[in-house]
């Protein structure tokens, strides 16, 4: 089972050492763990901002901790990664950032579309205030794709966040409504020869689902996107497994026989658990 989405208290948002959340992953039967600590951090006034020389400076010292933690715990794979939060004018230092660094794995996510953070904060249901559901999800998919033409990462992090609080405004998403566009974009991330991940912290928030929804991992596969990861999105040690089983279930559902790792930026093949458990669909 791997985790490969994980923040510890390098990142703003997390809490628990390097070692706290490998011990935990260890204990919880995990073969391999990859921290993809965000390369921005969270100013005192809420908002969040990317300094690239505190970024290589902080995300260097996690390499260098890993190495002492490898060593302590010797049965867990474990790699370090980072999660680049795409903002056109943060394009550049994300860049500098990753070539400066030997990390194993990179992450590409949206959380802020037309100036709203649709993942969190004071003024997110303004976002979905006075707009239908196709307008608002349609929009976020737009930053999206500008993200994947960019292409400076591996995997596309919870590819439709932005459900988590448009839950609140339209209920339960039903991804047919979008499915042109979410087709077009997954042919889209397939050409750029990257990858998505199931992010299986949504089964805990509102929406009750991993990101993406179930279907939208099927149509992935059938796309021919190149690989696909799991991860707890987790950003405590008690939640380094969260709901990793269910996703591998809803892997193994949509029809694909493998997961993906990575080691230095290059993907490998992870065996799938040939028997899956949970309720995946």
């Amino acid at each position: 089972m791997i985790n490969y989405h994980a923040h510890d208290d390098a990142s703003s948002d997390a809490a628990g050492s390097l070692l706290e959340h490998a011990r935990a992953a260890a204990a919880a039967g995990l073969d391999e763990l990859c921290l993809t600590n965000h390369v921005e951090i969270l100013r005192p006034d809420g908002e969040w901002t990317v300094d690239a020389d505190e970024a290589i400076d902080r995300l260097g010292r996690e390499i260098e901790a890993a190495v002492a933690t490898r060593e302590v715990v010797p049965g867990l794979t474990l790699r370090v990664g980072a999660e680049l939060e795409y903002r056109p004018e943060w394009v550049q230092d994300l860049e500098r950032i990753a070539a400066s660094l030997p990390l194993d794995y990179l992450l590409g996510s949206v959380h802020v579309v037309d100036g709203h953070n649709i993942s969190g904060g004071a003024d997110v249901d303004a976002y979905f205030r006075d707009r239908s559901l196709e307008r608002a999800y349609g929009r976020y998919f737009e930053i999206v794709a500008e993200m994947v033409a960019w292409g400076g990462f591996d995997v596309v992090a919870h590819f439709d966040l932005v459900k988590r609080f448009g839950h609140r405004t339209y209920g339960p998403w039903d991804p047919s409504t979008l499915e042109a566009p979410v087709r077009k974009l997954l042919g889209a991330v397939a050409d750029s020869n990257l990858g998505i991940e199931i992010n299986t912290s949504g089964y805990g928030q509102p929406p009750g689902a991993p990101y993406p929804d179930p279907i939208i991992v099927r149509w992935a596969r059938e796309a021919g996107v190149a690989c696909l990861t799991v991860g707890a999105d987790s950003h405590a040690p008690h939640r380094v497994a969260a709901g990793l089983e269910r996703g591998t279930a809803v892997a193994a559902a949509a029809g694909w026989t493998t997961l993906t790792g990575f080691d230095g930026r290059r993907p490998r093949p992870v065996e799938l658990s040939e028997s899956p458990v949970g309720d995946a669909w």
